[in-house]
């Protein structure tokens, strides 16, 4: 269905179906308020849930449509998808009811609107809104994907954008797990025209590329103002993918940015081996750009927040002139200094010959080899670890791959917790005399330890000096622990830093460690 908003009234409708359900009480908890969306397969409703006495969104069934085994199904499967998937960016569900008559989700209640409503009113959005809506998506599709569910149908009504700034991804009606049976009738298109892959116009098996597939067109429509593929039939929009990439967006309007114009042709391209591996990669490429800005996503507050291109853009040769012209400049005076920096180091050796020799410290540091990569959470909850499926990521020599510590809705974590790690496990005891960090630039703080032993509770940072402090750290830092001996380098980080829309957290794309082999 085409979610409405989620909490704001607007005009909804009040059918006969409608009409006689306010005030009732599903299951002795939730009682429904006051319709505030209605879409083809159900109604939402804000209520109440009497037990936990707090306010719910509950997602109704059409009667007509409670009766009928395989809308019942898939209903059910959209709750059981979400379910699965553990991240704010995803539409909390509470709960299920079912009692014979009334098929319900009950969900987070949420004041917000749909992309779609913000599309409708301004045709257009600037490249930083864009990307930071983007970027939010992506996030919550990799929690999707890490679940092994595939959305199968992203578009602008099922994302949401929040009051306070948050996005959220909504309706996992046709969602496919996997291990899950597929609810559609075989050769059938599932998700809706505008938005589907190439693969899901063939009604072939799709993976996460598909999701990746549908959020590119999304993208694509916010800052050119149309879909990448348009046709006079919902059939021939669907068909025009699938032989040949769309127009470039810079043609559609000169002031896209070339580096996001380079990375919704990636996503877009007709065959999946061809586009983004993972909504990691997609989300470091968007990043990767000159056109990220840091700090939360701003601009769905009020319409006066939002920056958009004007109506009447620049020429695309004056646009293409303005950005590559500086840009060959820049690649002349690297080219200058780094003849120059050459011909300072080089040094005449006193041999009659007259050959040149270079001059290399006896003692130079060398990159560390590194064991393995481990998290650090000794004040966690529950189970310890923090990620720790990514930790490899944080050393892989990919700064396009990194590992990134959970969400926190403070940037100096809560209650006794004071902070989260993680760790390098050299190859052998060494001095560590430099540490480098590739990491996001929302401003987080922490501190760098070179410690013996293992990485578990046993390291008792209170009896430790760090053998450097971080502050303020955006982007890549190099930074001096002065030869500190031992064969764990643990970056501790006690500040989060600025928020990135759903909340706060910090991503380490690379971590190594420089020095030499300990004596002794």
């Amino acid at each position: 269905m085409d979610e409405t908003r989620v909490g704001d009234s607007g005009n909804v409708p009040i059918t006969s179906s409608s009409a006689g359900l306010s005030g009732l009480v599903l299951g002795s908890r939730y009682r429904l308020d006051r319709l505030i969306g209605s879409g083809g397969m159900a109604q939402v409703w804000e209520g109440t849930d009497t037990l936990l006495s707090r306010r719910v969104a509950v997602k109704l069934l059409h009667p007509h449509l409670a009766t009928d085994p395989l809308h019942v199904e898939r209903f059910r499967q959209e709750a059981k998808a979400a379910a699965r998937i553990n991240d704010p960016g995803v539409v909390g569900v509470f709960d299920t009811h079912s009692d014979g008559d009334h098929e319900a989700i009950i969900m987070e209640l949420l004041d917000a609107s749909t992309l779609r409503d913000l599309l409708d009113r301004r045709g257009v959005l600037d490249a930083d809104t864009t990307e930071r809506i983007g970027l939010r998506v992506l996030d919550a599709l990799e929690a999707a994907h890490r679940a092994d569910v595939v959305h199968r149908d992203i578009k602008p009504s099922n994302i949401l954008l929040c009051a306070d700034g948050r996005v959220k991804l909504a309706d996992f009606g046709i969602a496919r797990a996997d291990g899950h049976t597929e609810l559609t009738q075989e050769g059938s298109l599932v998700g809706t025209a505008s938005y589907l892959a190439p693969e899901q116009v063939r009604s072939e098996d799709v993976d996460r590329r598909a999701d990746l597939y549908s959020l590119g067109v999304v993208l694509y429509e916010c800052v050119t103002g149309r879909a990448p593929f348009t046709g006079d039939s919902a059939a021939t929009i669907a068909l025009a993918r699938l032989h040949s990439p769309p127009l470039d967006p810079r043609q559609v309007r000169a002031d896209v940015p070339p580096h996001l114009a380079e990375v919704l042709l990636t996503a877009l391209a007709v065959e999946p081996a061809n586009r983004f591996e993972s909504a990691a990669d997609f989300r470091a490429a968007l990043m990767g750009g000159s056109i990220h800005v840091p700090g939360p996503p701003t601009g769905f507050e009020s319409d006066e927040q939002l920056a958009f291109i004007e109506e009447h853009p620049e020429s695309f040769s004056r646009s293409e002139r303005g950005w590559l012209l500086p840009t060959l400049l820049i690649l002349i005076v690297a080219a200058a200094v780094t003849v120059a920096g050459l011909l300072v180091n080089e040094t005449r050796s006193d041999d009659p010959d007259g050959s040149v020799a270079t001059t290399t410290p006896a003692d130079e540091i060398e990159p560390l080899a590194v064991a393995r990569v481990a998290t650090f959470d000794p004040q966690g909850s529950g189970t310890k670890g923090e990620n720790d499926d990514e930790a490899e990521l944080a050393a892989d020599g990919d700064p396009a791959t990194g590992w990134r510590t959970e969400l926190y809705d403070e940037p100096t974590f809560f209650g006794s917790k004071t902070g989260v790690g993680v760790a390098l496990v050299l190859e052998s005891r060494s001095e560590v005399d430099r540490v480098r960090i590739v990491s996001g630039d929302n401003g987080w703080s922490g501190a760098l330890y070179v410690v013996d032993g293992e990485v578990d509770d046993s390291i008792d940072l209170g009896r430790l000096e760090p053998a450097a402090t971080v502050e303020d750290v955006r982007g890549t830092v190099e930074v001096a622990t002065d030869g500190e001996i031992g064969r764990v380098v643990l970056l501790w980080i006690t500040s989060l830093g600025e928020a990135d829309g759903s909340g706060h957290r910090v991503q380490i794309d690379e971590l190594s460690a420089s020095g030499r082999p300990a004596q002794g």
